[in-house]
């Protein structure tokens, strides 16, 4: 899976985000990157937030 934006890779970890804080029903996703500039926010923060709904049990962020 390639990104709407950069055409990069999707992450397993982006692909959650995106469904997580963009829509459940997206068919196109944005990379880390894309996705932390898309939010005006940084990928460490985006990071975090992953580690916050793995950690509350969310399962579109299964265990590492």
């Amino acid at each position: 899976m390639t990104c709407r934006v950069c055409g990069g890779p999707v992450e397993p970890v982006a692909w959650a985000l995106n469904l997580k804080i963009v829509s459940r029903s997206a068919t196109e996703f944005f990379c880390l990157q894309c996705l932390a500039e898309h939010f005006k926010t940084t990928v460490a923060s985006l990071e975090e937030a992953a580690a916050r709904y793995r950690a509350a049990g969310c399962v579109l962020f299964p265990p590492t």
